[in-house]
């Protein structure tokens, strides 16, 4: 199940000069949100973050948290992480479809508890919900029993998809090896054994561009709805609402420049 996974930790190593970085970059690739400047949750993190990471860490004596800061025992291996069993299910307890008002209404998606999300997607569900893309359903695909193998999110209505389709276009495609194939609210990737981690490390590294780019986007996603307004919202096509949306969209995103 996890042969080649050196693949993937590599990648996170090319990027560290010590223990200490390469400790934070694979609990961010895991999906916890930490401050830029250290060992040290993010506020935009789950109020159950915290506890999560801690039982993830104290469960093979890696360290602990305490306070929202995380401290790593000498030597430990980080990467014990990403083989835990301690996951609750998924995020289907967010499973209301999100109409155009409710989105319009709405100027982000509500927070996800990482431990509702496995390992190798837990990341990118948690960048694209900081861009006010709704889920409530994913899978990282690790499961070998399963053919074919691929990994998916399923995004709570049309509004959800609309918007994550245009990330995709806008943000995603031109810069990563990733090929989200789109089927009414399911975004799906296909891999093979053999481009298995390199499709999570190019996942890993979109999560990261997305998320340094989430005030942006979610600017975007609001100046968007406001295209809109609650009373078109309650009153229009679907089909109408996704072509004004997408059209304000795409005139922000040809404006907006975007970190690297």
């Amino acid at each position: 199940m996890f042969d080649g996974i050196e693949i993937f930790f590599n990648a996170l190593k090319e990027k560290c000069s010590s223990d200490e970085e390469y400790a934070a970059e694979l609990l961010k690739a895991r999906g916890f949100l930490l401050e830029d400047d250290g060992l040290v949750l993010s506020d935009n993190s789950h109020k159950d973050d915290a506890a999560y990471l801690n039982a993830l860490l104290t469960a093979d004596d890696l360290g602990e948290v305490r306070d929202g800061k995380i401290f790593i025992a000498p030597n430990a291996n980080v990467e014990k992480i990403f083989y835990s069993k301690l996951i609750n299910g998924c995020e289907a307890w967010l499973g209301m479809e999100i109409t155009w008002e409710r989105f319009v209404h709405d100027s982000c998606a509500p927070k996800i508890p990482l431990s509702y999300l496995e390992p190798f997607i837990g990341r990118y569900v948690k960048a694209i919900s900081a861009c006010g893309v709704q889920t409530h359903g994913s899978c990282d695909g690790n499961h070998p029993d399963r053919r074919p193998q691929r990994l998916y999110i399923e995004v709570s209505g049309k509004p959800d998809s609309v918007w994550h389709e245009i990330i995709c276009q806008r943000c995603l495609d031109k810069r990563f090896n990733l090929n989200w194939r789109h089927e009414y609210d399911y975004f799906k990737i296909k891999f093979t054994k053999a481009n298995k981690w390199q499709t999570y490390t190019e996942l890993n590294r979109a999560a990261e561009f997305l998320y340094n780019n989430r005030i942006l986007l979610r600017q975007i996603r609001r100046e968007a709805s406001d295209a809109i307004g609650l009373r078109m919202a309650r009153t229009l096509p679907q089909d109408e609402l996704s072509q004004i949306f997408s059209e304000r969209a795409n005139e922000l995103f040809d404006k907006a420049t975007l970190r690297a």
